[in-house]
C-alpha cells in the first residue's frame, strides 16, 4: 500500500467525521444526559436535575461488568488430544485478557471490560486496538485499547475494515516525551493540547499531527487492520430522503435511546415543584403604604420579630401557589415512559405495595430489552479481539507466552501456550451471562437427571461441557477420578492421609499411619506370596473360580499329599503371617528388617509404594 502523508490521513479522518456527524453530535448530548449537565430553570428560580440518566447507566455497567464471562470450545466429539489443544487455547484467551488488563491498570486507565461496559452503555459503539508486540527483550506482550468511538474513525472494504483511526489530543511536553520528538517549532510554545492521529490500514501504523510524521511507517504484523469496530442494537443504518444524513445518528443507540426527552420532561416538572416547597416555608408578602416607598428591614418569619407599622401601613401574604391538578398526572405518565424505555423502579428496591416473588421476577424481564443488546455487542467486541490476537500470534512471528488467570471454574493456572497449540485449537465461543442462583440449580438438576438410571439420557463429558457450560471437562473429569482413587482402595486412603499430614508437618502423626501403611502392604505382599506358592489366585469378581481339590487343585487341609505339617510353612497350613506391631515404636522409618520381611519393605520401596527411609 503506498505511503501515507500526514494530510492524507488527516483528511481521510475529516471526510469521514462529516459524513458522520449526526453520530457524533448524538454522542455528545448523551454524553451530557450522563454527566448530569445542570437544568437551568431561569433566572430568579430554583433549578433541578434529576439523577435518573447516571443512575441507570451505572446499573446497567455494573450488570455487564459483574456477569460471568465464559470462553469455550465446544466439545464437538473431538479426540482427547484436539479437546486438550481445546483447553489450552481457552486459557491462552482468558490469559491474554488478564495481561491486557494488568496493562490498562498500569496505565491508570479502567480494566478491558469496564471501558467496552461504559462505551457501549453511553455512546452506543465499542471500538479498540489489538496487538501482539515485543518489547526490547523480545518478549511478547499484549495491548488491547479501547478506544472513545466519538473520536474513533473507519473505513471499510469488501473485507471489512479498510482502515481505522484514533483522534486524540495531547500536550506538547506529552509528545516529546512519548515519540522522542525534541522540537515541535511553533507547537512548542503552546500551552494547549495538539490533535494527535493514531492510524491503522492493512499492513502498517502511523502515527502524525498536523504537520509532521510522529511515529513512521511501522509494519504492525497482522493481515488485516488490528482494530475493532462495532455498534450496539439491530438498527441498520438507513437511507432516506426524509430523515436526511441525520439517520446515521439512529446507527448504534445508547441507553437513553427512549427517554431522552423525557428526561428533559422530568427536569421541567420538577423545578416547578421544588420552587413552590421553597415558597410555602417563606410566601411572598404585600406591603400597603402611603406612597407605595415601605420596605421591611427585619425578616418577618422568623419567631419574635417586631415590624413597626405607620397608620395606613399594611403587611400581607400573598398566598400558596399551587401547581395545575393534572401536575400529577402528567407526571406519573413521564415517570411510566421512563420506566418502560429504562429500568424498572423495582430494580433498585423501591416497591410501593407488596409483589410476589413471581411478580418482581415478571417486572425482571424487562431488563433484557435494555441489557440484552449490549450484552450482544460485548461478546462481538471479544470475539473480534480474540480473532486478531490468535491470528497473530499462531503466525509463528512471536515467542512462546506464559499466559495466567483463573478459567471458568476459578481454577488458577499459569502456563507457557506455544503459538502451534493455539493454531490447532479451534474457533471459541464467547457467552456472558447474568444469570440468577437459581438458574444454576436448574442447570445442575437438568445435568443430574440426564446421568440417572443404568443407562443414562447423555454421557458425563456431554453434561460438563453442554449443560452445565464448563471449561475443560477434560480436566474434571480427570480430577474427579483421582478424588475416586483416593478412597477405592484402603492403601490409598492411607497414602492420601500420610502425604497430607507430612505436608502439614505433622510427621509424628504421620508414623502411626506411615506403620498402618506399611502392615497393610506386608499383608498383600504375604498373600500374594501364599497364592503363588499354593497355586489358588482366587474366584472373586472378574477372576477365574477356584479349582476342585485333588490333584491340579488347591491343597487339601494338612497340606500337600507327600509333605508332613512338620516341615510345612505356616502360610500354607492355613495360619496368617506374622508381622511385627505396627506404629512409630515396633516399626520406626528407616529401622532394619531381618529376613524376608526387609526385602519385602525394600522391593515395595523400589515400586514406589513406600516412602523412602528418612535419616
Amino acid at each position: 500500500m503506498a505511503r501515507k502523508k500526514p494530510t492524507d490521513i488527516i483528511e481521510m479522518v475529516e471526510g469521514h467525521h462529516s459524513a458522520t456527524y449526526p453520530l457524533r453530535d448524538r454522542m455528545e448530548q448523551d454524553h451530557k444526559l450522563y454527566r448530569l449537565e445542570s437544568y437551568d430553570a431561569g433566572d430568579g428560580y430554583r433549578s433541578y436535575t434529576s439523577n435518573e440518566p447516571q443512575v441507570m447507566a451505572d446499573k446497567i455497567v455494573s450488570w455487564l461488568t459483574s456477569a460471568e464471562m465464559v470462553v469455550r470450545i465446544p466439545f464437538n466429539g473431538n479426540e482427547r488430544d484436539q479437546r486438550d489443544n481445546n483447553n489450552q487455547k481457552e486459557r491462552f484467551l482468558t490469559g491474554i485478557l488478564r495481561a491486557a488488563d494488568d496493562n490498562l491498570t498500569m496505565r491508570m486507565l479502567p480494566a478491558l471490560r469496564d471501558q467496552l461496559a461504559w462505551y457501549t452503555t453511553v455512546r452506543g459503539w465499542y471500538a479498540g486496538r489489538a496487538l501482539l508486540v515485543k518489547n526490547d527483550k523480545g518478549e511478547t506482550k499484549v495491548d488491547i485499547t479501547p478506544w472513545d468511538p466519538l473520536n474513533t474513525y473507519w473505513g471499510e472494504g469488501p473485507d471489512g475494515l479498510e482502515w481505522a483511526c484514533y483522534k486524540l489530543r495531547k500536550s506538547p511536553a506529552d509528545i516529546r516525551r512519548q515519540y522522542g520528538i525534541r522540537s515541535l517549532g511553533v507547537e512548542e510554545d503552546r500551552d494547549e493540547s495538539v490533535c494527535v492521529y493514531d492510524f491503522y490500514d492493512r499492513e502498517d501504523n502511523y502515527v502524525v499531527m498536523e504537520d509532521r510524521i510522529l511515529k513512521k511507517r511501522t509494519a504492525h504484523g497482522y493481515d488485516g487492520v488490528p482494530c475493532f469496530v462495532g455498534m450496539v442494537g439491530a438498527a441498520p443504518l438507513i437511507q432516506s430522503d426524509e430523515v436526511g444524513s441525520d439517520a446515521v445518528a439512529d446507527y448504534g443507540e445508547s441507553v437513553f435511546k427512549h427517554n431522552r426527552e423525557n428526561f428533559e420532561n422530568n427536569n421541567f416538572m420538577m423545578p416547578t415543584m421544588l420552587e413552590l416547597t421553597a415558597r410555602s416555608r417563606k410566601q411572598g408578602l404585600k406591603v400597603t403604604s402611603r406612597d407605595g416607598s415601605k420596605t421591611l428591614d427585619e425578616d418577618p418569619y422568623k419567631e419574635g420579630t417586631e415590624i413597626a407599622l405607620a397608620q395606613g401601613e399594611e403587611i400581607e401574604p400573598l398566598g400558596m401557589l399551587e401547581m395545575a391538578k393534572e401536575s400529577g398526572a402528567f407526571m406519573g405518565l413521564v415517570s411510566s415512559e421512563v420506566q418502560r424505555g429504562g429500568l424498572p423502579y423495582s430494580i433498585y428496591g423501591e416497591l410501593q405495595f407488596q409483589l410476589s416473588g413471581y411478580a418482581i421476577n415478571t417486572l425482571r424481564q424487562g431488563i433484557e430489552t435494555v441489557l440484552a443488546p449490549r450484552i450482544q455487542s460485548l461478546e462481538k467486541a471479544y470475539r473480534s479481539i480474540f480473532t486478531i490476537v490468535s491470528e497473530q500470534y499462531a503466525s509463528g512471528r512471536f515467542k512462546a507466552m506464559e499466559v495466567s488467570g483463573r478459567d471458568r471454574d476459578r481454577m488458577y493456572f499459569s502456563d507457557e501456550i506455544s503459538p502451534e497449540i493455539v493454531k490447532s485449537g479451534g474457533d471459541p465461543e464467547v457467552s456472558i451471562v447474568s444469570q440468577l442462583p437459581q438458574d444454576d440449580m436448574s442447570k445442575m438438576t437438568m445435568a443430574q437427571i440426564a446421568r440417572e438410571g443404568e443407562t443414562p439420557l447423555l454421557p458425563d463429558i456431554f453434561i460438563r461441557d453442554m449443560i452445565l457450560g464448563l471449561q475443560d471437562a477434560d480436566q474434571l473429569d480427570d480430577v474427579i477420578k483421582e478424588q475416586i482413587a483416593e478412597k477405592a482402595l484402603p492403601e490409598a486412603s492411607l497414602w492420601s492421609l500420610l502425604a497430607s499430614l507430612e505436608n502439614r508437618g505433622r510427621g509424628d502423626l504421620a508414623q502411626f499411619y506411615y506403620g498402618e501403611l506399611m502392615r497393610l502392604m506386608m499383608e498383600k505382599v504375604a498373600a500374594t506370596k501364599m497364592a503363588m506358592t499354593t497355586g489358588f489366585t482366587g474366584g472373586g469378581p472378574g477372576g477365574p473360580p477356584p479349582p476342585p481339590p485333588g490333584p491340579g487343585g488347591p491343597p487339601l487341609p494338612g497340606g500337600p499329599p507327600g509333605l508332613p505339617p512338620e516341615v510345612m510353612p505356616n502360610a500354607a497350613m492355613g495360619v496368617p503371617p506374622v508381622t511385627p506391631q505396627g506404629g512409630p515404636v515396633a516399626m520406626p522409618p528407616g529401622s532394619p528388617r531381618p529376613g524376608a520381611i526387609e526385602n519385602d519393605e525394600e522391593q515395595m520401596r523400589r515400586m514406589g509404594l513406600v516412602p523412602p527411609r528418612q535419616g
